[in-house]
C-alpha cells in the first residue's frame, strides 16, 4: 500500500494510530474475482493465484502475518500478463513468532474462504508461495497441513 498519512498518539497511557493509503482505484478484491471465477480464463486463474503467492510470501518474507488473510483484503489488478496484488486491513498485522505454524494460521482462512480452488489451484498458490514447483514434497506437506487445519475448522 502507499501511505498517505500516519499519525500515532498517546491517550491515558494508550497508543493509537492512524494510517491512510491511496485508493485503490482500479483494483479489485480477490473475493469479488472468486465470484466470477467460473468466467475467468485458466491463464487468469494462474495469474491470480500466482499473485496471491508471492504475496504472502513477501508478507511472511518480512517477518509478519496478516492475521486476517481473507479474500475481501487481497487486491489485484491486472498487470501485463499477470496480477499485482496488495493487502489491505493491517490492523491485525503482528510479527510472525511461530514459524511454520503462524503461516499456515495466516494462510489457512483464505483457501477456506476460496472454495472455487481445487487441489490443482491450491498447489498453484502455494508453489508460488514456496518458490517450489507444484509436485515437490514441500507443497505436498504444506498442502496437507492446510487440509488438516482446514477440516478441523470446518468441523468445530
Amino acid at each position: 500500500l502507499q501511505a498517505a498519512f500516519f499519525g500515532e498518539r498517546k491517550v491515558k497511557g494508550e497508543r493509537r494510530a492512524m494510517l491512510l493509503t491511496r485508493a485503490l482505484d482500479g483494483w479489485n478484491d480477490l473475493d469479488s474475482l472468486l465470484e466470477q471465477w467460473s468466467q475467468l480464463s485458466a491463464a487468469q486463474h494462474s495469474a491470480i493465484l500466482l499473485a496471491c503467492g508471492k504475496l504472502a510470501r513477501h508478507l511472511h518474507s518480512v517477518g509478519q502475518v496478516h492475521g486476517c488473510f481473507y479474500p475481501k483484503h487481497i487486491f489485484l489488478q491486472p498487470a501485463g500478463e499477470g496480477y499485482a496484488a496488495q493487502l489491505i486491513d493491517l490492523e491485525k498485522t503482528r510479527p510472525l513468532l511461530f514459524g511454520w505454524r503462524d503461516r499456515v494460521k495466516d494462510l489457512e482462512p483464505l483457501l477456506r474462504r476460496a472454495p472455487q480452488w481445487s487441489d490443482a489451484q491450491v498447489r498453484q498458490l502455494l508453489a508460488a508461495y514456496l518458490e517450489q514447483s507444484e509436485d515437490s514434497a514441500l507443497v505436498s506437506t504444506w498442502h496437507q497441513r492446510l487440509t488438516a487445519r482446514r477440516s478441523h475448522k470446518e468441523n468445530r
